[in-house]
């Protein structure tokens, strides 16, 4: 391996770990595949200063304030404690009890001894742009398993959200429903597609592998980059979503423009490439199994693209690994260099050809 080319697989491989191993991009709070979906049924009364929604299926409540309005949601002891002014400026309520208990999905971060929901708030500024989204728990369902009794298509008892617009309570009722599980038929679909093109890519060679590899990685940026976009920065959309495939997309190419230098440093890449969106579609698995995915995307297409791209880059690296670690081919007797070649080694020339070749 050139010392260029090895100094390019050492940086695609360093980023990709340092991705792996930051906790922001590995742990944020994200929205994440369920099988629920929250939805607004009413606001009461209704209003055009704000709009309500729900982002990834239920895991965020969104609220859109009109410029030159105030709003300001009140927590579960009815205390102030999300703020957006008429500029757009939005505020948190360091002393609420819904300021820390909202900040994961499951309520579970532990709640500081500053907490007063009965004290003036003291308002502290966390974003701009006249809009918001955040966990809030009244608006989905706070277990792993559904209640006892509750079956597919029956909701839960609608909770309601207090909003207070410009010095009146809007009240936002929220109706949280448990779905069925997906179709296994796209899943189906693309594990087909996906070990198809591996197993037909490995019989071809080291050309079709790198454009295996470069399928693989485009397919789950395209998926990555729909889903990272379809939610609001202050959600925490995981980076990894799209920056895996497009670590993998860049080792393709890097393959691509060293074709033929060093088959040691191409194999390294395509399996960089083929690691790289294998660990992206096990991090989020769990969209083959779940009703609604935090995503605009067709779901049977992310669902699709999914199961592709994990058994068929699954395939890939194994197929790359083992040729990287397969011992090479005897040189046949008599030869040399590789077989085939027409070079014969050297013979000493006996006393009569010697002779013969004097006279």
């Amino acid at each position: 391996m050139r010392p260029t080319t090895a100094r390019v697989v050492t940086a695609l491989a360093t980023v990709a770990l340092t991705v792996l191993a930051t906790p922001g991009a590995a742990s944020a709070d994200a929205a994440g595949p369920t099988d629920y979906r929250s939805e607004v049924v009413s606001v009461s009364p209704e209003t055009e200063s704000i709009v309500v929604s729900i982002v990834g299926g239920d895991a965020f409540v969104r609220l859109r304030v009109e410029p030159g309005h105030e709003a300001i949601v009140l927590g579960y002891d009815d205390e102030p404690y999300l703020r957006i002014g008429p500029d757009g400026t939005v505020e948190q309520n360091r002393l609420s009890f819904a300021t820390y208990y909202n900040e994961e999905r499951y309520g579970g971060t532990d709640i500081p001894g500053i907490v007063d929901n009965a004290a003036a708030p003291e308002w502290e500024r966390i974003g701009g742009g006249g809009a918001w989204a955040w966990h809030d728990h009244r608006a989905h369902w706070m277990g792993d398993d559904p209640p006892i009794g509750l079956e597919p298509g029956d909701s839960l008892p609608s909770q309601r959200i207090p909003i207070v617009v410009d010095g009146s309570t809007v009240d936002v009722e929220v109706r949280t429903t448990l779905l069925d599980g997906p179709s296994m038929w796209p899943a189906v679909f693309g594990i087909l597609v996906g070990l198809q093109l591996a197993l037909v890519a490995v019989l071809l060679g080291r050309a079709s592998t790198t454009f295996a590899a470069l399928v693989f990685g485009v397919a789950a940026l395209i998926v990555g980059v729909v889903q990272y976009r379809s939610l609001p920065g202050e959600t925490g959309p995981l980076v990894t979503w799209w920056l895996l495939p497009a670590i993998a997309v860049a080792c393709a190419v890097t393959t691509i423009g060293i074709y033929g230098r060093s088959v040691l440093a191409e194999s390294g890449l395509v399996a960089l490439a083929a690691l790289q969106v294998l660990l992206w579609a096990v991090l989020r698995r769990t969209t083959l199994t779940r009703a609604v995915l935090p995503t605009d995307a067709p779901f049977w297409l992310d669902r699709a693209v999914t199961a592709g791209v994990l058994v068929g880059s699954a395939v890939l690296l194994i197929a790359v690994v083992r040729g990287l670690f397969r011992p090479a081919a005897p040189v046949p007797e008599g030869h040399d260099g590789p077989a085939g070649s027409h070079d014969a080694a050297p013979t000493s020339a006996s006393p009569a050809q010697s002779a013969a070749a004097n006279s």
